[in-house]
């Protein structure tokens, strides 16, 4: 199976860096790709993508070396398990409230003794039909490695309980999700909303596991300037706000002519 860059860069020191798309486009993922991005993010919780066209946009991410990460509608285990046999290096599970609810994922995600997930070796592009492993045991061993579950943190219940989510094995990484968190605390002043975000990448660095920070905009550098204080090492930004902010500027330059 193809080594996951994600894991690469961060085993080398460096930060991950990535671009988030909602829509359905292989060939906005090869651009990415041919910019240097290290990986993509699928959004198929909010996105309209069926799973054959995100299948597409895995396809196209690995043309380029890069790791596909994608967020699934739900935290239900067929759709877990279709995106990781599509191909995808990294799986977001929205609405993890509950240390429950972390370990559902988990079960959906990992091979055994970590999980519950069903085997297609053989038979399935993420294992490329079986090629590269004469022991299936080794397989299912590197697939849990290289494939990452992030827990998305996005209620107040989550802040709460995050302690118990973060401590589950099997559970590699924390995905921040301010506007759904601001949305469960009452939006509340920003300050609060800052504070709990922090403390999720402060807990999820102790606790010795990935920090995901992928909601500033591209304009946004000071946050990420603080998160990566933190200890934060996967960044990510709106690939569609990357063009619409080049575009506004471009706009503004051509109109003084």
């Amino acid at each position: 199976m193809r080594e996951n860059r994600i894991l690469q860069q961060l085993d080398n020191g460096e930060t991950a860096i990535g671009a988030a798309l909602n829509i359905n486009s292989p060939h906005l993922v090869e651009l990415i790709g041919s910019l240097g991005f290290d990986w993509v993010f699928i959004d198929g919780e909010h996105g309209s993508m069926s799973d054959p066209e995100i299948e597409n946009m895995v396809r196209a991410a690995e043309t380029y070396g890069m790791a596909s990460v994608v967020r699934v509608a739900a935290n239900e285990p067929q759709l877990i398990l279709h995106m990781l046999d599509a191909g995808a290096m990294g799986i977001v599970v929205p609405h993890v409230d509950t240390v429950e609810d972390a370990k559902k994922a988990v079960d959906a995600a990992k091979y055994p003794p970590l999980g519950e997930r069903g085997s297609n070796y053989g038979t399935g592009r993420n294992n490329e039909y079986g090629a590269g492993f004469s022991d299936v045991r080794d397989y299912y061993t590197e697939s849990n490695r290289r494939t990452i579950l992030f827990a998305l943190i996005e209620s107040r219940a989550a802040v709460e309980n995050f302690d118990e989510i973060i401590a589950v094995d099997g559970i590699d990484a924390s995905w921040l999700g301010p506007a759904d968190m601001a949305l469960s605390m009452g939006m509340p002043e920003q300050s609060v909303i800052d504070a709990a975000l922090e403390e999720v990448v402060s807990k999820t660095v102790a606790a010795g596991k990935i920090s995901a920070v992928t909601h500033p905009g591209p304009d946004a550098i000071d946050q990420l300037t603080s998160f990566r204080k933190l200890g934060a090492t996967i960044f990510a930004t709106s690939a569609l706000a990357l063009l619409n902010q080049t575009a506004a500027k471009w706009q503004a330059a051509a109109r003084k002519l």
